[in-house]
């Protein structure tokens, strides 16, 4: 099965257009986007307010659009740390209109015998959006302040504390569930978060920010293939955007504001297949 996946889109409509056109240019049945699909927001005041005017005003006519020209290709999308879960709920009715599909803490299938599974939270981090962040699992709690913290669960951004995050599931716990939904050897786990100590979690400082609890997955369990963004530049730092970890193929497609980040693969084989619109065919320096 030919997918087109990206991450980090944050709002910017020319690039869920670019996408969409790469997805025709390359015939792919399904197109991910894995995180972060909508507008960074300053003021929190309208924070909500501003991305649910994305999603309902530009995004949805974009997609009905695509679906009306293209209704054998599916699009499915997982949010992530700086989408506000209050906005992401608008998510629920582009799937009752038949335009996407949310991949968040669920499992679709894609195929016979292969399935997608989403996953959107992030281990924990300095900044103020906390709907998709939690605790690791594994290892210290970062000692990060949460002074300027929020969750936007009530409706509305309100602040929050850590030991409110800390009350609610792990990333490791998480994963347990998830993993009971599907075979791993036939699914492909789109997780916002890359997994720890690869090249898909380098930050500019060349420091690993990703996830231990889903590195420790993917070692366990074995998927056919996970893919990942949230740290934009660990492609561009590592020059690396996918690698194996055993025989899991695992991909961080990475983004920036000046050329679109996306990568095409086939399942039957994804080695072979993988190309990234920036980096082409290279996988590792």
């Amino acid at each position: 099965m030919r997918l087109l996946f990206a991450a980090d889109l944050h709002g910017y409509y020319a690039a869920y257009e670019n996408l969409l056109n790469l997805a025709v240019t390359h015939e792919v049945q399904a197109i991910i986007v894995g995180g972060d699909l909508l507008p960074h927001t300053i003021r929190i005041d309208s924070a909500v307010e501003s991305q649910r005017a994305f999603l309902n005003e530009s995004l949805r006519p974009l997609l009905a659009s695509f679906h009306q020209a293209h209704p054998d290709k599916a699009v499915y999308l997982l949010p992530g740390n700086d989408d506000w879960a209050a906005a992401i709920a608008g998510l629920d009715e582009l799937e009752r209109m038949g335009l996407a599909y949310r991949l968040h803490q669920r499992t679709v299938a894609l195929a016979d015998n292969l399935w997608l599974t989403g996953y959107a939270c992030v281990p924990i981090t300095p900044f103020s959006i906390k709907d998709y962040e939690r605790y690791d699992g594994i290892g210290d709690v970062p000692a990060y302040s949460f002074a300027m913290a929020y969750t936007s669960t009530s409706g509305q951004p309100q602040r929050t504390s850590l030991a409110a995050l800390l009350r609610q599931s792990s990333i490791a716990d998480d994963l347990q569930r998830l993993v009971t939904q599907s075979d791993p050897a036939r699914t492909i786990y789109i997780c916002h978060t890359p997994p720890y100590d690869t090249d898909l979690d380098l930050n500019q400082r060349k420091r690993h920010r990703g996830s231990q609890a889903l590195r420790r997955f993917i070692e366990q369990h074995q998927p056919l293939l996970t893919m990942h963004g949230h740290i934009h530049e660990s492609p561009d730092v590592s020059q690396s955007y996918a690698q194996r970890i055993g025989a899991t193929w695992s991909i961080n497609a990475g983004q920036n504001d000046h050329r679109s980040h996306a990568v095409v693969l086939d399942t039957a084989d994804i080695g072979a297949t993988l190309w990234h619109t920036v980096y082409g065919k290279r996988l590792s320096p």
